[in-house]
């Protein structure tokens, strides 16, 4: 079966940070693409920054983030970087990118992709016939072609299994709309701190509510479950049709990267391997596959691991006791509080919220702690 070129009119929105030579690799396969024509001037780079205005703590340096824009600038002369001044985090950027691409663009789907996935040379071209044959099921939230290299996936023909991670995905908007509003408690919690120093704690005692959970707190997971949640199914196919390349990152190791079997992930070359009609049934299969593992998990092990983290960690967002107010005056002050603090911040103020007031304090920061 042959394929004319076809024309991508969705966003193509892609997240960077400070990994320019992996980003280079992923531009280059993005231009290097077959069987479809791509308008550079839809092509996004969402360049987070290097200082957080939360914490003021440096997470690169600015000439990292140059040679970031540069490596996508000399492969989409004609792309767009929407550089954030500061530092949002994955979580924040990725939601930046996700209103950019259904509220500023008001586009119906996008296409998304980190800087850490290699294209092979037909991607988007299978990505195209992916979003032509789920086009009838709405239900369908996010779909992508990288594959299972766990699996052995037949050489003559694709089949559906369901979505791991988010890489390389589309993303429809009604989809998005609802996993956003589903997420606004999660957003909350996680938007008080740095996303590498997101409280935990608290979206897990968050999660417990539902009849569903994970033991992750990470955007990506907990996206996963909200759309398992309200009944959005992930799909994509089984052959791999991209190499995920990012041994260096905020979620891989080499050893990692390596012991997960992702250095021997080796793309396709060809799009036109038959993929079967997809039906309800087959949707409401694999959405209900999802289901299942996270209900199981909530039901059978979120409990004990729940008690597990709790015994280890606390929550800095939770209000104050008087012995928190206490603790903290002794530990960075060296003094017991006057009556008044106590009666100002129980019952109204946080743990986290105290700790940052004392450390900027005029009193902390003249102590001598050497």
């Amino acid at each position: 079966m042959s394929e004319s070129r076809r024309r991508i009119d969705l966003p193509i929105i892609i997240f960077a940070f400070e990994r320019a030579p992996y980003l280079r690799r992923f531009c280059e396969s993005l231009k290097a693409q077959q069987g479809v024509e791509i308008d550079e001037t839809r092509i996004f780079l969402l360049q987070d920054g290097a200082v957080s205005r939360k914490s003021g703590v440096r997470y690169a340096e600015d000439a990292a983030l140059a040679a970031s824009v540069a490596a996508f600038r000399e492969v989409f002369p004609r792309g767009q970087v929407v550089q954030s001044p500061e530092n949002l985090g994955i979580s924040g950027n990725i939601r930046r990118g996700e209103r950019l691409a259904f509220e500023a663009l008001d586009a119906s789907m996008a296409y998304f992709f980190e800087d850490d996935l290699e294209l092979g040379p037909v991607y988007l071209l299978m990505m195209e016939r992916l979003r032509e044959a789920l086009a009838p099921f709405p239900q369908v939230a996010y779909f992508a072609a990288y594959g299972d290299h766990r699996l052995e996936p037949r050489p003559d023909r694709l089949r559906l299994v369901p979505l791991d991670h988010h890489w390389g995905f589309a993303l429809r908007r009604d989809a998005w709309r609802r996993i956003s509003e589903w997420l606004a408690p999660y957003h909350a919690l996680i938007g008080r701190n740095d996303y590498p120093h997101r409280n935990h704690l608290g979206v897990f005692r968050w999660m417990a509510q539902f009849d569903m959970a994970i033991d992750k707190s990470s955007q990506d997971a907990v996206k996963a479950l909200a759309a398992a949640q309200l009944g959005l199914a992930r799909v994509m196919v089984d052959a791999c049709f991209a190499r995920y390349i990012g041994e260096r990152g905020a979620s891989f190791s080499t050893a990692r990267f390596q012991a997960l079997g992702y250095d021997r992930m080796t793309p396709r070359q060809q799009a036109d391997l038959p993929l079967g009609p997809v039906t309800e049934k087959q949707i409401s299969r694999l959405l209900l596959e999802q289901q299942q593992h996270f209900r199981s998990f909530r039901a059978e092990a979120f409990d004990d691991f729940l008690a597990r983290y709790s015994a280890r960690h606390w929550d800095p967002d939770r209000l104050l006791t008087r012995e928190d107010i206490s603790a903290l005056y002794r530990l960075l002050l060296d003094r017991a509080p006057e009556e008044a603090v106590y009666e100002r911040n129980l019952g109204s103020n946080s743990v986290l919220a105290m700790r940052r007031g004392i450390l900027a304090s005029t009193e902390f920061r003249s102590r001598p702690f050497l």
